[in-house]
């Protein structure tokens, strides 16, 4: 019976696994297929040569699935139910990695490389410009523990007319391990801290220079100062995505999200992409404490 009610609890975890993997799938397919969105699409999937498992199949081994697309503003619903399900699957059971960034003029690059079967040589490079926005999710593969399903989303906000260009991405490859742990490559990635103390003691650092600066900027921020709003808060947010983790003690983690919400109350209405940084610089602290 027991033995009955493992395996019971096992298959309900998996299909619920798929789950998250399959809606991110859906709203790709739905972009894809939508008359209003001018897609051209490069296919490419290699399979085993040697058929394995009970039922002889061959198994898929990589694949890459590029779609470069042109998109009116009027239709961005169509991106945004993306975006909106990416974020909905943070947290879920296979859904073990989500990174997103917000580019802009003056805002650093941030790439990734998106792997592709089992080689680093085979990547596709997203977040190349400086004014590319993009998001990605993970998925453990349900039928290969050992691999996982990528889907990024790069785009490109209109700066003249009414189109939004970008590309949708799909990779299926093998996951990377280092020491035991999943690790995903990142270029350009800010200076890692190795202890608690030293990320505080940065974390403050960059707060108080932003507090300082919006005091000087007056009530309202000219375009230049909003650049400089961007970037403050663009360090604060680097900060926490990649060293949130070193924060062990509750107290601590408690007091630096309690500075952050304050941040972005008084950032308000001054700089919304300065505000979009330090709210998921809030979401990455709180994502990274619930998986210590």
């Amino acid at each position: 019976m027991k033995r009955f009610l493992t395996l019971a609890i096992a298959a309900i975890l998996m299909t619920t696994n798929a789950v998250a993997q399959k809606n991110v799938q859906r709203t790709f397919d739905k972009f894809i297929k939508s008359k209003n969105v001018q897609v051209e699409k490069i296919l490419n999937s290699q399979m085993d040569p040697f058929p394995s498992g009970k039922k002889g199949e061959h198994r898929l081994l990589s694949q890459r699935d590029i779609y470069t697309f042109t998109l009116d503003v009027s239709d961005r619903k169509l991106l945004d139910n993306i975006l909106i399900q990416m974020e909905k699957d943070r947290g879920e059971k296979n859904c073990y990695l989500t990174r997103s960034h917000r580019g802009g003029k003056d805002i650093p690059i941030d790439v990734q490389l998106c792997r592709v079967g089992d080689s680093n040589s085979n990547q596709v490079k997203i977040g190349t410009s400086s004014m590319q926005h993009w998001m990605l999710s993970c998925y453990t593969a349900e039928e290969d523990q050992n691999y996982r399903h990528l889907y990024a989303v790069e785009w490109q906000e209109p700066t003249e007319g009414n189109e939004i260009k970008g590309r949708l991405i799909y990779t299926y490859a093998k996951k990377r391990v280092e020491g035991g742990k999943l690790v995903d490559r990142r270029v350009g990635k800010a200076k890692a801290f190795e202890t608690e103390e030293e990320f505080v003691l940065r974390f403050t650092i960059a707060k108080d220079d932003y507090l300082s600066f919006l005091d000087e900027a007056g009530e309202q921020l000219s375009k230049e100062k909003s650049r400089q709003a961007i970037l403050h808060t663009y360090a604060i947010f680097l900060i926490c995505r990649d060293n949130g983790h070193l924060v062990k003690g509750e107290e601590w983690r408690r007091t630096i999200k309690e500075e952050v919400r304050k941040l972005i109350v008084k950032t308000g209405e001054r700089s919304e992409d300065a505000k979009w940084y330090l709210q998921h610089a809030l979401l990455e602290l709180e994502i990274q404490g619930t998986q210590k």
